[in-house]
């Protein structure tokens, strides 16, 4: 397999978690939890512009923080912004055609 297509199946990875959780399919904090460990373990060298993509998302979910004391309203809020910042990330992927 070419390195560019096992980028394409790493960032796939990424594209598949984004999706689930725009999708509602998870939870923010399974995302948080999910995207977070896919960074830690990934050892691929994405395109600069792909890794500038996964990389600010990255900020986003770690700047990603619901107080215990956060009413409902708050909490679903936060998930909110979180779940922009993913489909704007997913939509940027796709742009790139990095997912594939």
């Amino acid at each position: 397999m070419s390195a560019a297509a096992e980028n394409k199946r790493d960032t796939a990875d990424y594209g598949e978690l984004i999706a689930r959780f725009v999708d509602r399919t998870i939870d923010a904090g399974q995302f948080e939890q999910q995207y977070l460990d896919l960074m830690k373990n990934d050892e691929a060298l994405h395109p600069d512009d792909v890794f500038a993509v996964l990389d600010q998302l990255f900020s986003d979910v770690d700047e990603y923080f619901v107080s215990p004391e956060a009413s409902a309203a708050e909490r679903q809020d936060l998930d909110e912004a979180l779940r922009q910042h993913a489909a704007a990330a997913l939509a940027r992927l796709q742009r790139l055609g990095a997912l594939g």
